[in-house]
């Protein structure tokens, strides 16, 4: 495409056309939907308001305690994926032999598919010839043996760990990013100025990362409000519903032929990541404007 010429309107109005058929569209037919009582054992759709809503929140079998752990899985991963993300980021900057290599094995686990990654570890943790506890066991520490993925006491800690290792190299390759931004002359003046390795980190580091920061929690946030694949491909929301959140209880809301319902929690979601994801993009620009 040439950059320099002026293309036509109408290109602009063929994209616009493309994007609210293919998306604008179906989204506003979901919000329609999730009105309704639509389900797979009446052939017949009726209106009926907030009833759906009503049910995800209000109800005997409320679907708050699903939202609340999306929640949570959100915020703990993301804080753990940026802060092994910095580490490794820190770590590869500071020009170690075999950087580019260890760069390439640290990213490499998000680029394996959900399934995989679910098949390794649930080998992995099993509680009888697992790699984790054959550790253990090995080395004499037999009480640090558990049933990672079978004990509700441990099966959610064990999903956000494998969540954290997908994507600690992602964020790492981020701040990797941002550092080479970092001009060398910062650093060489602060040493002739005698700061030390932490004052450099926290007056010339950190605030070159800023953007860094913000990018890598916004896509951690989403991803992990919007969890879904390695749950279910760990655990399917078990043992009991100790890993159940809210996008695999849509899942199997919908399987069961509850579409309003899981059209409304679907919506119910979708804001849920937006109000956060806004609120917290808001945050960090105001921090980064503060720099």
């Amino acid at each position: 495409m040439n950059t320099k010429k002026i293309y036509s309107a109408k290109f602009l109005i063929l994209a616009l056309l493309f994007y609210s058929i293919l998306v604008v569209l179906p989204s506003f037919i979901g919000i329609f939907y999730s009105f309704t009582d639509w389900n797979s054992m009446n052939s017949v759709i009726h209106f009926i308001g907030l009833d759906n809503y009503k049910e995800i929140f209000f109800s005997d079998d409320s679907y708050m305690p699903f939202v609340w752990r999306s929640i949570n899985f959100g915020i703990i991963t993301t804080v753990c994926k940026a802060l092994i993300g910095l580490a490794l980021a820190l770590l590869l900057n500071s020009g170690l032999k075999s950087q580019s290599v260890l760069r390439a094995v640290f990213f490499m686990p998000v680029t394996i598919s959900p399934l995989i990654i679910g098949l390794l570890f649930i080998a992995i943790l099993n509680p009888t010839n697992g790699l984790v506890n054959g550790f253990f066991h090995g080395i004499g520490l037999d009480f640090l043996a558990k049933p990672w993925l079978a004990d509700p006491k441990w099966s959610f800690l064990s999903v956000m760990s494998v969540e954290v290792w997908r994507y600690a190299g992602f964020n790492m390759a981020i701040f990797l990013a941002g550092m080479q931004m970092i001009p060398k002359s910062d650093y060489e003046a602060a040493s002739l100025d005698g700061a030390g390795a932490w004052a450099k980190f926290i007056h010339i580091t950190l605030p070159y990362l800023l953007p860094s920061i913000a990018i890598n929690t916004i896509f951690n946030l989403i991803n992990g409000l919007k969890v879904f694949d390695i749950v279910f491909a760990l655990t399917h929301g078990g043992p009991g519903r100790s890993t159940e959140v809210m996008n695999t209880m849509i899942f199997k809301t919908y399987s069961s032929g509850l579409y309003g319902l899981s059209t409304a929690m679907g919506v119910v979601m979708f804001l849920l990541i937006m109000i956060i994801a806004f609120t917290v993009l808001k945050l960090l620009t105001r921090k980064e404007e503060a720099f």
